[in-house]
This record gives C-alpha cells, structure tokens and sequence, in this order.
C-alpha cells in the first residue's frame, strides 16, 4: 500500500511525437582483436602456399613459418571467442513510456536512453536501449501499438505509462485494466519488467488518488514485478530539476532518474 504522505505532482505531456530508436556504438575502447591488411594477406600466403600436403608436414617450410601459421590461427580463435563474449554481455533494453522518458524539450544527448547506456555502462553493463516511448501516450495507446514494438528481442522492458491518464481523468479501473494487458503480453515473450510506478496529486480527490496510486503496487504484486514505486520522487516540483514549464524533468532531472534507473537494473536484473 502507498504511504499516507504522497508527493503531488507527476508531469505533463505534450502532443505526440515519433519513436525514438537508438542503438548505440560499440564502446570507444578495443573489446576485440583485429586484423591488419598485412597480417591477413601473411596468413592468406601460408594457407594457400601449400596444396599437396598437410601444412605441418611440409619439409620446404621452415620452423619458423609453421610456428607463425599456429600462432595466427590460435589469433583468429581469439577473435571469434572475444565476439562471443562481447554479444553475449549485451543487455537489450526497451524504454515505453511518454514524454517524462521520451526526452520532451531536452537535447538529444539528455534523452533517457542516452544516460541510461552510460550510467549502465560504469556499472559494467553493456547495453543496447531502444527508447519507444512517445510524448501524450495514455495506457490505451501504449497497449494499441505494443505489438510491433517488440518485435524485437529484448532483455528488460521499462513500462512507465500513466502519467497521461491520471491527467486526463480516466477512471483508474480502466489504466489499470491496460497496463495489465501490457504486462501480460510482455510476460507472454518472457520479457523481465520494471515497473515505473507514478502518484495522484491532492486535487485529484481523496478517493481518486489512493485508487490510482495503488495500480502500480497491485499490479506488481500481481505480476511479481520490480517496482519503482514513483520514479520521480524528489524530482517533481523541484525547480532545479524541471524545465521551466514545472512539469517536465531537464537534463538535471533526468541524470537523477537515470542514475536510480540504472542501479536497480544492476541490482536485480545483472
């Protein structure tokens, strides 16, 4: 159950805007071994120099040669080991949300999905984030296009839908009826999910705010899920963490989220 002191204030979101894919580069620094021109065309010239025998067992050959020819095969064993190693630490995440996580009013190097892969990444985590989240989305239109935006395969889906109904009015019986649908499809491709609860303000009236506030725990109750219980706590109504509208997150508030964000993945899901 939510506290009996609730935070008012969750934010707005604007019209609509496209989705927001981002897969991002491999890190600066080598995380495998490559090939030279030179080293490859050396390594062509020792396969190809022989056809009529085993290579090891050619007596024109020098020691020298053979010892090199192993040493390069045991390199390209190395390489293709280190690619192995290299897909295998990428952690594939989702961001399905509205406009508080689909970067509204910021610089592109502010976005969400940005902050998260690196935080992620000093934490050790290599990540690839697709941000699906889309500015003004209630939890009917997110459940409207979730199909096709899982068509591809991920490891950690982040739902932080919401906000919009709550502003809108709609009965909490209804947001929650859709993010359980949500859920439900996500869980139906075996896709881990943390759950971004959000808070009712006062003015919402008594009974409303607490029937909205408590979709988030039931439903990760329900569900078994990783909750965040209001992912903006201690951001909403901060002036030095909102754009100057007072309701959106600026760079500043985003970093803070993206920080709480990423040390929960790494705790529970890594």
């Amino acid at each position: 159950m939510p506290s009996n002191e609730i935070r008012p204030f969750v934010g707005f979101s604007k019209p609509a805007m496209s989705i927001n894919k981002e897969v991002f580069p491999e890190p600066l620094l080598p995380t495998i071994a490559t090939f030279s021109l030179v080293e490859m065309s050396r390594l062509i010239f020792l396969i190809t120099s022989v056809t009529t025998e085993p290579f090891w067992y050619c007596s024109c050959i020098s020691l020298k040669l053979k010892r090199e020819f192993m040493r390069n095969w045991l390199y390209i064993c190395i390489l293709i080991l280190c690619t192995a190693i290299t897909n295998a630490k990428d952690f594939k995440i989702i961001l399905y949300g509205d406009s508080l996580m689909a970067g509204y009013g910021l610089d592109e190097e502010f976005h969400l999905h940005h902050l998260l892969q690196s935080d992620l990444a000093n934490l050790g985590i290599t990540s690839t984030i697709t941000n699906a989240s889309v500015s003004g989305d209630t939890s009917n239109m997110g459940l409207n296009r979730l199909d096709w935006s899982l068509e591809g395969e991920y490891d950690l889906f982040l739902l932080g839908l919401g906000a919009n109904d709550m502003l809108r009015g709609i009965q909490p019986d209804t947001t929650k009826l859709n993010l359980e649908k949500i859920i439900q499809k996500v869980q139906s491709k075996n896709i881990p999910i943390l759950l971004l609860g959000m808070q009712a303000p006062n003015s919402y009236g008594e009974q409303y705010q607490k029937n909205f506030n408590e979709i988030y725990f039931d439903l990760s109750n329900k569900y078994n899920l990783i909750l965040m219980p209001f992912y903006l706590e201690g951001i909403a109504l901060n002036p030095d963490l909102n754009l100057e509208d007072g309701k959106h997150p600026n760079s500043k508030g985003i970093a803070l989220i993206s920080k709480n964000l990423s040390n929960i993945i790494k705790k529970n899901y890594k």
